[in-house]
């Protein structure tokens, strides 16, 4: 695995005569930063508390977001499988507060939020949709959304140990949604893009870059936004972001939102000792994250309204299941007919006392990570179980006296030793 530290990007010729054309006096100290080493931060689960980071600093536009003094070893810590916190970048935080700011414009004078259902379009690996979760009142229904299968799989995974209760991932193309007859309060588009924002930790990033890829992103971006947009609520809001820094893919797609899609423009009013800078070459109130500004990679965000009005009385009905839910991704993670679902012991909503409750020390706990055998207490009563660390449950485990059997699913585990 690549040391983030060691890692200094040798930016293409075009990309950096690209940027000086769009920051100008800016320019050197934008190349400066992208040369600096990613700073690592974590957002906290507001539904399953418990992870401390000691000489963490808060991230100013999330609440519950963590910059950390020093990476750790992640992958070791049982509390990032339980789904206590999520590693992401900081500039992707600001889908929480995004989301939070939607909500209470459609609570409006209304006592208390009520739920809501969104859509994200372009889900994996499901940082944004983990954050947009939780800013979301409780109730509300989310359908995570990824074309490519095998990305399906891992946003599966990192939603179910995430917990909320509500949630259905698919495998679909966007157009089906345009079709499907579903209305969505929020849809959300991380889009598919060029990641020119992700060129100081990906060095994929750089190699694959080239304007070609840049129009390539473009054409891709519109046939999404087009279809999220039918399937968008009257009332609802689209929020649409990418983690590249070219206008072709930014301030010129939310350009085509506004004037070709026709959606209303969203000023969010981030405060200005956030620091977030405004769009480049347009009036629309768009957001860009830049590392000699921000403290994190880069990203753009645009909210927009579609025209109408949502009725808050009847949309507290509609979050029931869908024709979407009715068809979810395929595969089966656990396969013993006598064992509770994962989806079931590791949300939020979990009925502990169904089932032996047995707590972990950490070793413990990265023993069955790892699908080794474990020994549990001698008064532990044989049969089913649900192994917690911290109070939060990791998976189940079948007690047969002198060991258990490792339920945990194969296909989680850990392989770093």
């Amino acid at each position: 695995m690549r040391n983030f530290i060691n890692f200094a990007p040798m930016l293409p010729d075009g990309f950096v005569n690209m940027m000086r054309g769009l920051l100008g006096g800016e320019t050197d100290a934008f190349l400066e930063a992208m040369q600096l080493p990613p700073v690592t931060s974590v957002r906290l689960n507001r539904r399953k508390p418990g992870a401390e980071f000691p000489g963490s600093r808060p991230v100013a536009w999330c609440p519950d977001g963590l910059y950390l003094p020093q990476r750790p070893l992640f992958t070791l810590d049982p509390l990032l499988h339980a789904g206590a916190y999520y590693v992401q970048d900081a500039s992707s935080m600001i889908h929480q507060e995004a989301t939070a700011r939607i909500i209470s414009r459609l609570k409006g004078d209304a006592a208390e939020a009520f739920p809501v259902t969104l859509l994200d379009l372009c889900a994996a690996p499901g940082g944004k949709t983990t954050a947009m979760i939780n800013a979301l009142p409780d109730g509300s229904r989310v359908v995570a959304n990824e074309y490519v299968a095998r990305r399906a799989t891992i946003l599966r995974e990192n939603l179910t140990k995430w917990g909320y209760p509500h949630v259905q991932v698919t495998n679909r193309d966007s157009s089906w949604f345009a079709r499907s007859g579903d209305k969505f309060d929020i849809v959300a588009v991380d889009a598919p893009c060029s990641g020119e924002g992700m060129m100081r930790k990906d060095e994929d990033a750089v190699k694959q870059w080239s304007p070609q890829l840049i129009e390539e992103c473009a054409r891709l971006q519109r046939e999404i936004l087009t279809n999220a947009v039918e399937a968008l609520a009257p009332g609802g809001y689209l929020i649409y972001s990418t983690c590249t820094f070219n206008t072709v893919e930014n301030e010129s797609i939310a350009e085509f939102i506004y004037n070709s899609l026709k959606l209303i423009d969203i000023d969010l009013d981030f405060p200005a000792e956030w620091g977030i800078p405004r769009g480049i070459g347009t009036t629309l109130p768009v957001y860009r994250f830049m590392p000699h500004r921000t403290e994190g990679e880069g990203l753009f965000l645009a909210v927009f309204q579609k025209p109408g009005v949502i009725d808050a009385d009847s949309r507290r009905s509609v979050c029931t299941p869908s024709t979407v839910v009715k068809r979810p991704l395929k595969g089966k993670m656990q396969p013993q007919p006598d064992v509770p679902p994962i989806e079931e012991i590791l949300s939020v909503d979990f009925d502990r006392t169904r089932f032996p409750m047995v707590e972990l020390t950490e070793q413990q706990a990265v023993s069955y990570l790892r699908r080794e055998s474990v020994v549990l207490p001698p008064d532990t009563p044989k049969g089913i179980c649900i192994l917690t660390y911290r109070g939060l449950p990791l998976g189940p485990a079948k007690n047969i006296g002198q060991r258990a059997n490792n339920l945990y699913p194969k296909g989680w585990r850990i392989l770093m030793r």
